[in-house]
């Protein structure tokens, strides 16, 4: 996981305290090492830290599968001339989209590919 995604976390759940992230975040050594707030009695523990883990990923999943949903949006209108087996694919794609939160892993997410 980037820094980008480590720093969103952990400024959620240190209710927005001011800190800095200077190396990778890979563990708790480096958590400890690496993380840097300006009031050391906000920083918020490890198991906090990574207990906020799956919420960051879920919102970067909800935010990539709604985009591939807009991006497709046109496949659903009525007037659009489509064959009805080419809908069915895109209905088919479109549900699988929905259907990405059932996977258990926010960071391992296999992506339904879309039809040709």
């Amino acid at each position: 996981m980037n820094n980008e995604l480590w720093g969103n976390i952990i400024h959620r759940v240190s209710g927005g305290a001011d800190f800095a992230i200077y190396g990778n975040l890979n563990n708790e050594n480096d958590y400890n090492q690496n993380v840097v707030f300006l009031d050391e009695s906000k920083k918020p523990a490890w198991s906090a830290v990574e207990a906020g883990k799956n919420g960051e990923g879920w919102m970067v999943v909800n935010g990539e599968r709604k985009g591939k949903l807009e991006s497709c949006d046109w496949t659903v209108l009525p007037d659009v001339p489509m064959a009805a087996e080419k809908r069915t694919e895109w209905e088919t794609y479109r549900q699988a989209l929905r259907d990405i939160t059932t996977q258990p892993d926010p960071f391992n997410i296999t992506w339904p590919t879309p039809p040709e």
